[in-house]
């Protein structure tokens, strides 16, 4: 009898059903995650092929990639990826500029040069982010099927990015589709991938006898199937569909039904019998190395020549091994175990030293994994440990952490390993991951039996774990007992350790033997490192020495490739002149090229902090909120607590209460904030009481929060340093100014010109006319890239003059009233109004810009009432009309109420048809 085709689907009619409707999804723009899960044999692959099929009769492009045991990280997707951009070049489109780095990993033809940077993101983060865009850009943004099988061969770095891209591809024409075993000694390992609530599980359960015998039906190729095979699979299959597949192939081999063993352990023994010796030997061998049967390795393991492997391969076909495009792969995992369990241990554990010898011998990508886990299983322990330890510092330095932390724990875990080198690796990982405490944990446990070199290295990675905790005393003493104290990587350290307590001047001297030692060493790192330091350092005391210092960073990592430390130094310069300055638009840029996302989030936070100042925090708004999405997606917590902080801030600009709460208690939620988020929350409600006018309440709430970063050198130089010293200054104190000379906050031009204002209200209440005004236009000068902080903080200045009868403030309130007027800042125009009338200098309020009709006009509306009136009528919301006229919502409300009340019109709608007596 004749075997049928590969038979259709029986017994999974709602799977069926279940996938076509995600593949519809995911068509239309509506991607997600899917995995199908279920024993060996259940038939897993048979419902991807369909999902397959469905997407590609859906228009959608299909890729697919297979993991495999000791793969390495990320096989499953290099591979799916691989087989269709191969041969295309980089993605040139800015969507995916940020990401071709990350995405070099998968595909080696778009990473850069040299080795890839530190990862400040976890690199699981971009990869997934890049390649969601990168799926969802091919094939023309008409769809795309991720096909992953075998997932629980999977590394956890690979995991970890399905993880990511199961919400990641929600609202994108993406469908990510794979299979995993889930069984009770070989448990899924993808737990998160399907906790995530995107996921679809699908698991598949036996066939019931009626679909054990419809598919044994169809498998047979015949309507009628003969009742001692019928009986065959309904007794041994257990439901199993491979299995059914395998008993009736068993049975109707040959040209009519023979005795077939009860189990697929006997199936197989009696194909490996059929064999030659020489042919089972090689099929025994391939069974040993793993993975798809490879002629180059199995003739050295084997010691057969390549036309006797050759030929034993195609002896193993169909029964054991099937062609797949220009490769044979095993029939199925299981038909690979049982082959495996055929081989007795003494053999298994010699093929397996000898398939090692041969794959390092090669080596290929993915040789050396696969080399590691043989020696392992071969008894070579140490051999093993060796491998496992060189491939964690590979994925370190590739950002396969995840991977990374798996090799490090098998090197771990064998004995006569190489202990103190693995600990130095964990170190560094963990200090990597923010997990620095675990690191110290970790390290110290090690440090006992640590020695030579091994022993200087990790108590060097301690060192730096130590810093990132911000304990300088450990760190001190940890560096000491290094015992390199002519190691320029060890000063640079020795300089963080001393500059975090405030010892600049030691902290400076360290930096600069530092950079001595480097040079001398032709070392461009550590050089880079040390001139980095050493400008933070110069930043508190000489900007000028900042500049020249950070431009020769700059120029130090340019020579060496050292991108990176360009993009730190170039960022550096660029904050030492406040964020105005070229340098940050060629960091940016930098850092987006190379995938430095961090530091790109970073030059996005320093450049909303810019628009801040020079045109206020609702200028600044859309920026920062961008930036908090970026820094979330990035699950970079801290950046994105200064990022909501400067959302807060302009929603205080704005009033908005409630916006600026959430905002608030956004940033204060979030793990790993700076001090200054804490420090600055105060200072947000002290801006929404200064805009009122409520002087008091706004020094008060602004003095608690200061004074948590009076000491603390590493702290950011914010500008509010200046506003505090002002409204002490006001309130007749003047500890803040005092505070503020002492400090290297005092550097930064705007801090320095409101402290010019600040002593010019003491100089004026003190009688001393003359010097007040040289003082108010001094601070002018210094303001002068800083327009929006100047006028802000020149309002309490002037305040002072009309109050003491010192100066001109009339001229410059008006100016600043028709800039706070054109720019929608109604409190702070209304501040100027009340301001120039204590002066003697009244101005009309209230002006629009559209002309009133004679008749509303004799009913008292206004031009900024008509303004307000033409917008209800274009049906926009009070907070709507707020935005676009760049009003507070609570003076929209008044102008509604008042328009009411002035026309007699007794609802909303009434007020729309008074806008056609403008045409009249």
């Amino acid at each position: 009898m004749t075997l049928g085709a590969s038979p259709a689907m029986v017994g999974r009619e709602a799977e069926s059903a279940l996938v076509g409707d995600l593949v519809a999804k995911a068509a239309g723009g509506r991607g997600g995650m899917l995995v199908v899960l279920g024993e060996a044999g259940i038939g897993k692959s048979l419902l991807l092929a369909e999902t397959a099929a469905r997407a590609r009769a859906a228009g959608m492009l299909v890729l697919t990639g297979r993991a495999v045991q000791g793969g390495g990280a990320y096989r499953p997707l290099a591979e799916a990826l691989f087989g269709q951009l191969r041969d295309e070049p980089p993605d040139a489109s800015a969507e995916l500029r940020p990401y071709r780095a990350a995405l070099g990993r998968l595909l080696p033809c778009w990473a850069g040069e040299g080795e890839p940077p530190p990862p400040l993101v976890d690199p699981v983060v971009v990869l997934g982010e890049g390649l969601a865009r990168l799926l969802s850009l091919l094939n023309g943004g008409r769809g795309c099927l991720l096909v992953l099988e075998d997932l629980h061969w999977a590394d956890a770095d690979t995991l970890a990015v399905l993880e990511y891209l199961a919400g990641a591809v929600r609202g994108l024409p993406v469908l990510v589709a794979g299979s995993a075993r889930d069984e009770e000694h070989q448990p899924c390992r993808g737990g998160r991938v399907l906790a995530r609530p995107e996921t679809t599980a699908v698991r598949l359960r036996r066939l019931d006898p009626a679909g054990i015998v419809e598919l044994a039906r169809r498998r047979a190729g015949t309507a009628d199937l003969p009742e001692p095979v019928r009986r065959l699979v309904l007794d041994k299959s257990d439901g199993l569909p491979f299995l059914v597949e395998e008993l009736v192939a068993g049975a109707l081999e040959g040209s009519a039904p023979v005795p077939v063993p009860p189990t697929l352990a006997g199936l197989v023994d009696a194909r490996l019998a059929a064999l030659a010796p020489g042919h089972r030997r090689v099929v025994e061998a391939a069974a040993v190395v793993g993975g798809e049967p490879d002629p180059a390795v199995l003739g050295p393991v084997t010691g057969l020549d390549e036309a006797t492997v050759l030929a034993a391969l195609r002896a193993g076909r169909p029964r054991l091994l099937v062609p797949t495009g220009d490769a044979l792969r095993w029939r199925h995992a299981l038909t690979r175990e049982a082959v495996l369990a055929a081989v007795p241990p003494p053999e298994r554990s010699a093929l397996a030293r000898r398939a090692a010898a041969a794959l390092l011998d090669r080596g290929a990508p993915d040789d050396e994994a696969r080399a590691a886990d043989l020696l392992a299983a071969g008894g070579d322990r140490d051999g093993a440990g060796a491998i496992y330890l060189r491939l964690a510092r590979r994925d370190l330095a590739r950002g396969a952490l995840r991977d990374a932390h798996t090799m490090l724990a098998r090197a771990g875990s064998l004995s006569g390993g190489p202990h103190a080198a693995v600990a130095v690796e964990r170190v560094r990982l963990l200090t990597l991951t923010g997990r620095a405490g675990e690191a110290l944990e970790t390290g110290a446990a090690a440090l006992p039996a640590a020695t030579g070199d091994d022993h200087a290295r990790l108590c060097l990675r301690l060192a730096d774990a130590a810093l990132a905790l911000r304990r300088w005393p450990e760190a001190e003493r940890l560096l000491a007992r290094a015992g390199r104290p002519d190691d320029p990587h060890a000063l640079v350290l020795a300089a963080g350790a001393a500059f975090g307590p405030g010892d600049v001047t030691r902290a400076a001297a360290l930096a600069t033997d530092a950079i001595a030692r480097a040079r001398r060493a032709g070392d461009g790192e550590a050089l880079c490192r040390a001139l980095i330091a050493l400008g933070r350092c110069a930043t508190s005391h000489d900007p000028a020495v900042a500049r020249a210092t950070y431009g020769h960073a700059a120029q130090v990592a340019a020579e060496h490739g050292l991108t990176p430390w360009r993009v730190a130094a170039l960022t550096g310069l660029a904050a030492v002149e406040g964020g105005a300055h070229p340098a940050l638009d060629e960091a940016r840029e930098l850092a987006l090229s190379a995938g430095l996302l961090a530091e790109v989030v970073a030059c996005d936070l320093l450049r909303a902090k810019t628009i801040c100042t020079a045109e206020g925090p609702r200028a600044a708004a859309p920026l920062a909120r961008r930036t908090a999405g970026r820094a979330a997606r990035l699950r970079l917590s801290g950046a994105r607590a200064v990022a909501e902080l400067l959302v807060a801030f302009a929603h205080a600009a704005d009033a908005d209460d409630e916006g600026m709460a959430r905002a608030l208690a956004t940033a204060a939620d979030l793990p790993d904030a700076p001090i200054e988020v804490a420090a600055l929350t105060p200072a947000v409600s002290a801006l929404r009481r200064l805009l009122d006018r409520d002087l008091a309440e706004a020094d008060r709430l602004l003095d608690s929060g200061m004074r948590r970063l009076v000491g603390r050198p590493q702290t950011a130089p914010v500008p509010l340093w200046g506003l505090w010293a002002l409204l002490r200054a006001v309130h007749g104190s003047d500890d803040a100014r005092t505070t503020l000379r002492r400090s290297s906050a005092v550097l930064r031009g705007v801090n320095q010109g409101v402290l010019h204002y600040a002593d010019a209200v003491a100089a004026g209440r003190a009688g001393r006319s003359g010097r007040a005004a040289e003082l108010l236009a001094m601070g002018d000068l210094v303001l002068a890239e800083h327009p929006w902080w100047r006028r802000l903080c020149r309002l309490l200045a002037l305040e002072a003059a009309v109050a003491d009868g010192w100066g001109d403030p009339v001229p410059v309130l008006r100016a600043d009233l028709d800039a706070f007027d054109r720019a929608g800042e109604p409190r702070l125009a209304r501040t100027c109004r009340d301001l120039l009338r204590r002066a003697g200098a009244p101005t009309r309020r209230g002006r629009g810009r559209t002309p009133v009709p004679a008749p509303l006009r004799a009913a008292g509306v206004t031009s900024r009432e008509m303004d307000v009136l033409e917008l209800v009528a274009a049906g926009l919301t009070n907070r709507q009309i707020a935005e676009r006229l760049f009003l507070s919502h609570r003076t929209v409300d008044t102008h509604v109420a008042s328009l009411l009340a002035k026309t007699g019109a007794t609802r909303r709608a009434d007020l729309c048809p008074l806008t056609k007596a403008r045409a009249t």
